[in-house]
């Protein structure tokens, strides 16, 4: 139910919706910085060199750019639909297809090794992945993976409701610092949100516009301070989202 050929179906084309959401969304967007911010963490490298490995329509890279206006960006995808458009909204960049598995790229090229949301989509390679990571990051560069836990009431939806997103059910704190560990005794985890509502209410409504934005903003506000109660309130070991952080010595 969650091989390699659902997972190319469903994403080959560029979510150009889910896209402009992120980008447009005020709520989302603090999230974004506040994560990009964190992201950057521990970078000291003027000009720093970042690769996404599943890159999708480039929102992620566009979102670090800002943070770093100086970065050389490369976004590698499968998905040949995704990468025109992210070269379209980001012509700085530079889109490559290829297979995370097998990276077409030299050793030690990256400061920093960016995975978001992927991992679980590929649970048939998750080692060869990361191996591959390891390899074109650059002594004293990062890599930093970013998965929900498939624990989380929401994600448990999700899994079931979108078979491709059915591999996070094995998503657990364990298991994701247990794979940073097979590179790197230094691997390091922490929980970055509290809480997927907000992201939840974006995925269902995107950002509404004419009449629709009377019925989902107020919605959107609601979710967002959700969010902070559960930031305020939930002990962080029971956050949603988890960043998985590997230094290469």
């Amino acid at each position: 139910m969650n091989g390699p050929h659902l997972q190319k179906q469903f994403h080959a084309r560029a979510d150009i919706r889910r896209f402009w959401n992120r980008r447009n969304n005020p709520y989302l967007r603090r999230k974004e910085e506040e994560l990009s911010r964190r992201i950057w963490e521990g970078c000291q490298t003027p000009r720093p060199r970042l690769l996404e490995v599943g890159c999708g329509e480039g929102n992620n890279l566009l979102q670090l750019r800002e943070w770093a206006p100086a970065a050389a960006c490369c976004g590698l995808d499968f998905s040949a639909a995704k990468l025109r458009f992210f070269k379209e909204q980001c012509p700085q960049g530079l889109p490559v297809c290829g297979d995370a598995a097998a990276l077409p790229f030299k050793d030690a090229r990256f400061d920093l090794v960016l995975l978001r949301d992927l991992l679980h989509h590929l649970p048939w390679a998750k080692e060869a992945v990361l191996r591959e990571c390891w390899r074109v990051t650059r002594p004293g560069g990062r890599i930093v993976v970013l998965e929900g836990r498939g624990d989380a009431l929401l994600n448990r939806i999700f899994q079931r409701l979108y078979p491709v997103e059915r591999g996070m059910a094995a998503s657990t704190p364990a298991n994701l610092l247990g794979l940073g560990r097979k590179l790197t005794a230094a691997a390091s985890l922490e929980f970055v949100e509290a809480s997927y509502l907000l992201r939840a209410v974006g995925f269902v409504a995107g950002w509404p516009e004419g009449r629709m934005r009377y019925i989902f903003r107020p919605l959107y506000r609601l979710a967002f301070w959700w969010d902070r109660l559960a930031a305020a309130w939930l002990p962080r070991r029971r956050w949603t989202l988890m960043m998985l952080t590997l230094v290469k010595d």
